[in-house]
């Protein structure tokens, strides 16, 4: 049996780092910070307890920022805990090994690193075509002590729940928030309390935060739901980024929420709420029935008509 290699225990945040790569997030006004901004973000992160960071080799430059980062000397390799991602994409089968080799390889050079903490497949649609390569590829990673836990990203719970029959799988990056209940609803969810899960799109990119005015194209009608988000905030009189927050880490399977910044405040903004009290059942039960009925597409920002009126 395969377990992870993690011996230190992972932050109730972890740093989502695609905006320290690339031009990312509806809500973002900022734009792709410079270095010497996405070192304080950084530096921020980690004088707020923050010791994991998620990248991907698909988020820009952000696996050398990162890698950047480390050489200066401010902290330790050993004190954080990489989790970074790999695609396929429309490759033969056998192929998928010398594919995820050089991904591994630009990953570790990237990061200035000989080790990855937690590789992730970044399309677990691709596990279903490609099971036995990859998990074959998997397997050599772990023994060889290249990376110290396995796992995949996802949109629905059924492109994971494949993996969750093999042991070597441990570690499972979801999209869940306060509109986004697909996955807490699947059948078999509570398998994942075993395993180390990050839930992502905590703020579904930001679009909890807008202006409704500002919404465009098919966006528009989610206005509804984002003035329901602002009044339920309103009623319990906390902010909507506590709500989110809360909201998230009152779910009994998830380990670690996975939240961008677009600048150094908004981390101690998000940190400052990852202790405070959950929410009770009743409470969890309500806000679901006010905000149920979201269309599955909004969950999907490749889905999104930004630029149209």
């Amino acid at each position: 049996m395969f377990e992870m290699k993690l011996d230190r225990h992972i932050s109730k945040i972890t740093l989502g780092t695609v905006q320290l790569g690339l031009d990312y997030g509806i809500a973002n006004k900022e734009g792709k910070p410079d270095e010497g901004k996405a070192f304080k973000i950084i530096d921020t992160a980690l004088a707020n307890g923050i010791n994991c960071f998620d990248t991907a080799a698909g988020y820009g430059d952000s696996e050398k920022v990162i890698g950047k980062y480390f050489t200066t000397g401010k902290r330790k390799r050993s004190d954080i805990t990489i989790v970074t991602k790999f695609k396929l994409g429309q490759i033969h089968a056998s192929n998928v090994e010398i594919v995820m080799m050089r991904s591994v390889e630009q990953s570790l050079k990237n990061l200035n690193t000989n080790y990855i903490d937690i590789l992730l497949i970044h399309d677990a649609k691709e596990f279903s075509t490609f099971a036995k390569n990859i998990t074959k590829v998997y397997e050599n990673l772990l023994t060889d002590g290249i990376i110290k836990g396995a796992g995949a990203s996802c949109y629905e719970f059924s492109e994971i729940k494949p993996m969750l029959s093999y042991d070597i799988y441990q570690a499972f990056q979801i999209p869940v928030n306060i509109l986004d209940t697909r996955i807490t609803k699947s059948e078999g969810v509570m398998s994942l309390n075993n395993k180390l899960v990050f839930a992502r799109s905590v703020f579904l990119q930001g679009l909890f935060f807008m202006d409704t005015s500002h919404l465009k194209g098919n966006l528009k009608g989610m206005g509804e739901y984002i003035i329901t988000i602002k009044n339920i905030a309103v009623e319990m009189n906390i902010s909507i980024t506590q709500l989110a927050v809360t909201y998230v880490r009152s779910l009994q399977y998830i380990d670690s929420l996975v939240i961008g910044v677009d600048n150094p405040g908004q981390i101690s903004e998000n940190t400052k709420y990852v202790d405070s009290e959950l929410f009770p059942q009743d409470v969890m039960d309500s806000i679901n029935k006010r905000l149920k009925g979201a269309p599955d597409w909004i969950f999907m920002p490749y889905l999104w008509d930004k630029q149209k009126d």
